[in-house]
């Protein structure tokens, strides 16, 4: 079972492992997921499975899709994990991204859990969600619209004073944050692993890394400034990311 006493990389590779059995349970619910939508007559609509793994009491969630009537017979969907600290309720993705721990070190993929806390979805719910006109929704519901809507890969990039005036305030693990199809998500991260001995940021061993979205910013409700800051840092992120490929590149070669 996932526990929050576990590192972040035994969280990352216990949801791995968990991989092949989701899948199978995708292949398995898919035909209800169809049955379902082909009786709807409005769209969006969605199918939840939610999937206790019996050999380690894993929960999953399994999100069906059909954002119209084309994509009935060929559904999207998403699936992600629930784990409990406590009282409090997270929704956690395993993931790997491209890292770099200095500017003098290289990029390679780095294992990572995104955390989803209960207040970030309230918050996706009141200021997005709200605008599909439906009844109460489930955390299980938010949550799958979420990933379901906005499912690209998303670069993690620094948080300004024009971003956020109050970014600092929340202390020094808040400085990045997460442009979606929706909106901005501002998020904590850190890192695990251990400090080299010598001192050298570029001999530390870096294992696994967390990425916790803490609350989430519809940018229609956003000023001209902040979404040009935004803007500016993710054209930043992207140059960079471009640059050191070229660079990987020609000295590949």
């Amino acid at each position: 079972m996932i526990l929050p006493s576990m590192s972040w990389k035994e969280m990352f590779d216990a949801i791995g492992a968990d991989v092949p059995k989701v899948n199978i349970r995708v292949d398995k619910i898919r035909p209800k997921a169809i049955k379902f939508f082909r009786k709807s007559t409005s769209f969006p609509v969605w199918y939840i499975d939610e999937y206790k793994i019996p050999a380690t009491n894993n929960l999953h969630v399994i999100f069906f899709y059909a954002g119209n009537i084309r994509e009935i017979e060929k559904p999207r969907y998403q699936s992600f994990c629930i784990v409990f600290s406590g009282n409090q309720r997270y929704v956690i993705r395993g993931a790997r991204m491209g890292y770099k721990h200095t500017p003098n070190s290289d990029i390679y993929m780095l294992p990572q859990i995104h955390a989803y806390t209960s207040h970030f979805l309230q918050r996706y719910n009141e200021r997005f969600l709200h605008n599909f006109n439906r009844e109460l929704l489930s955390t299980n519901e938010i949550a799958g619209l979420f990933f379901v809507r906005n499912s690209g890969t998303c670069i993690p990039i620094n948080i300004n004073e024009e971003v956020n005036r109050n970014y600092k305030k929340h202390g020094g693990h808040n400085d990045k944050g997460m442009r979606v199809k929706d909106g901005f998500c501002f998020t904590q991260t850190a890192i695990d692993g251990e400090e080299s001995e010598d001192g050298i940021r570029e001999h530390d061993r870096v294992d696994s890394m967390l990425i916790l979205y803490t609350t989430f910013m519809n940018e229609s409700d956003m000023s001209k400034t902040q979404i040009s800051a935004i803007n500016k840092e993710h054209l930043d992120i992207i140059r960079l990311c471009m640059e050191d490929l070229r660079t990987k590149v020609i000295g590949a070669i």
